[in-house]
């Protein structure tokens, strides 16, 4: 399955191989200088590791000059362009290979890099990662399943009198918003954001269209009055360069948001993590001190696997619990690593109105949403957690690192063996019950 381990997770489709292919082809396809790492296979077989932007890489400002020195005279190699973005990072392209071969280009970026890991140290340059939400690894877990538009929500909205998450912001950086959700359900009204144009509504929606409605639905119902804002950043195949979005979550920050959440990742060259999102973290997040959390999805590979950039320091990142919330989720990464576990399987939140077709079953298969959906993975344990943390704020006056630090001890007192920490809707009351 992966380069980590080639196992297929107890509980796992049958054709996971198939749907991960099919999900990586469709990236490529659809985002410019796209390349997959490992190269595919003499079979055409679209399997790897990572996906790339192809002839660019990754430092940071006070690294880049050095890094640029090592790289110049790298066989098949040559400096193009180098530019500073925000959060300390700069921004080094490639002039295209002299032969013009995809492959000698590729194994010339990776010598490189080599070279430059080895003479400079680890950490000091990288690929420039593509972050999706549904990587070369599948994240969400499954497509979304029909459920009738009259079907309730579960998790329910919270019933809390004053942990309601009021006042508190919840940036939820994603696909968009459905433009008439919050008119259509209840418990949305408020909710704003950029448009998703993945979806038609009444009409069609394209794969992945629906996910940041999904997800805000998620965090209201932990957190019924929240300031929920949808940032669209995730585009065509819910995908981003990771310089690129370092670049938009710079903007997200100045809107003072108490809660980032991020249901997007990859893993990266050497498990090194996604070093523009190490300058982001350790320079424009921290700035803000207690003041913003930044919480984020542990990935769908059902392994012990690192999944950037939840896997960073200072990032709450959360895993899955299966539909019965008594054991992980079959899909959900796990390790030490991973922050705590909420629910993230058979969520039943607010969708798209219209017609969906499955791109990753065996059979050709369509179905007609009403509004709501059915649908699983570690994108929606994220907003679990990130609403009780809304909720936490609101009823205890804490800052956002304050209650989340909170909401982890309680986690951590909660822990399921063989899983880890673990927190469960209505747990974000200072007082709120537990498992």
């Amino acid at each position: 399955m992966t380069a980590a381990d080639p196992g297929r997770p107890a509980g796992a489709p049958e054709n996971l191989a198939q749907i991960q292919e099919v999900q990586a082809a469709y990236i490529l396809a659809n985002v410019p200088d796209a390349a997959l790492y490992p190269l595919p296979e003499a079979d055409g077989q679209q399997a790897g590791d990572f996906i790339y932007r192809r002839g660019h890489l990754v430092a940071r400002h006070e690294d880049a000059d050095r890094v640029v020195a090592a790289l110049t005279g790298s066989d098949g190699l040559e400096v193009a362009a180098v530019s500073q973005l925000a959060a300390g990072v700069t921004h080094i392209r490639l002039a295209p290979h002299p032969s013009g071969d995809p492959a000698a280009e590729h194994e010339a970026l990776f010598t490189a890099l080599e070279a430059v890991h080895d003479r400079l140290g680890p950490g000091l340059a990288a690929p420039d990662h593509l972050v999706s939400i549904t990587p070369v690894t599948n994240c969400p877990a499954t497509e979304p399943d029909y459920v009738p538009g009259s079907a309730a929500l579960w998790p329910p909205v919270s019933v809390s009198d004053c942990c309601t998450g009021e006042r508190v912001r919840v940036a939820v950086v994603d696909t968009g918003l459905i433009p008439d959700a919050a008119a259509r359900h209840s418990w949305l009204h408020g909710v704003t954001g950029d448009n998703d144009p993945e979806v038609a509504e009444g009409a069609f929606i394209d794969r992945y269209g629906g996910h940041g409605t999904f997800i805000a639905s998620i965090i209201r119902a932990m957190a019924p009055q929240a300031q929920v804002t949808v940032h669209r950043q995730f585009e065509k195949a819910g995908a981003v360069y990771e310089t690129d979005l370092v670049r938009e979550l710079d903007s997200v920050l100045a809107g003072e948001p108490d809660v980032i959440s991020l249901s997007a990742g990859t893993h990266t060259w050497r498990q090194h993590g996604l070093l523009s999102f190490q300058a982001f973290v350790n320079g424009p997040l921290r700035e803000r001190g207690d003041k913003t959390v930044l919480v984020a999805a542990a990935g769908n590979d059902g392994q012990d696997w690192g999944f950037a950039p939840a896997d960073l320091p200072g990032v709450i990142s959360v895993g899955a619990l299966n539909s019965d919330w008594d054991g992980r989720a079959w899909f959900s990464d796990y390790g030490d690593w991973v922050s705590v576990f909420a629910p993230g399987q058979d969520l039943v939140q607010a969708f798209a109105r219209g017609e969906y077709i499955y791109h990753e079953r065996s059979a050709p298969e369509t179905a007609n949403f009403e509004g709501m959906a059915r649908w699983s993975g570690t994108s929606f344990s994220t907003p679990v957690v990130a609403g009780l943390i809304a909720a936490r704020m609101s009823g205890a006056g804490e800052t956002a690192r304050a209650a989340a630090e909170a909401l982890l001890a309680t986690a951590r007192q909660q822990l399921m063996p063989g899983v880890g920490p673990v927190l469960l809707p209505g747990q974000g009351c200072p007082h709120a019950p537990r498992s």
